[in-house]
């Protein structure tokens, strides 16, 4: 079948439908009559695109610093998105899953693992890698014993879509000083 045959096709199958009409009689759908927001003023469609616009990291500066909550250096962590299956979680706690690349953030300040991490998640995915781990270390620098590029790993893990799941590796790859990263299939 050809494109015109498809349009033709198409035209015909929606001959018989009519525009939405809204409670004022309004039109609310009829092609590029009338602007989707017309009715909303532009200081709040410009206040709207800025929240959509920090929801959303584009890189690893726009990952949250508003609060990260301290995670002990010997604490397991663990998160997973909902519909990740038990099983598939359960392979990656237990380290069944192939670690297929890994960053380590030894020596890295702040900003510059923020940074690093958020590159890691992207060029994993793009070589269509499912499977890495991240090794943030385990520093005791405070007297409350928290760890600072642990907390902030799993604050920032957590803020990335690509990110399924992750979970502190078992002792053999590297235990709570490492994650273990699920990310989403390309």
């Amino acid at each position: 079948m050809s494109e015109k045959d498809d349009e033709q096709s198409f035209l015909e199958a929606m001959s018989d439908v009519r525009p939405l009409i809204g409670k004022k009689g309004n039109k609310t759908h009829s092609g590029n009559s009338r602007k989707p927001n017309a009715d909303i003023p532009e200081s709040t469609l410009r206040a709207r695109r800025k929240a959509a616009e920090l929801d959303k990291p584009s890189s690893g500066a726009a990952l949250s610093e508003a609060w990260i909550e301290p995670v002990d250096p010997e604490q397991f962590i663990e998160f997973s998105r909902p519909g990740i299956q038990t099983t598939r979680l359960r392979q990656l706690r237990q380290g069944m899953i192939p670690v297929q690349f890994q960053v380590d953030l030894h020596g890295y300040k702040i900003d510059e693992a923020r940074e690093l991490i958020h590159e890691f998640i992207q060029v994993s995915r793009y070589r269509g890698l499912t499977c890495v781990r991240i090794i943030h270390g385990k520093s005791h620098r405070s007297k409350e014993r928290q760890s600072t590029l642990k907390s902030h790993t799993n604050h920032w893990l957590k803020q990335m879509p690509d990110v399924l799941a992750f979970c502190s590796a078992p002792p053999s790859e590297g235990g709570t000083g490492s994650v273990l990263v699920l990310l989403k299939r390309k």
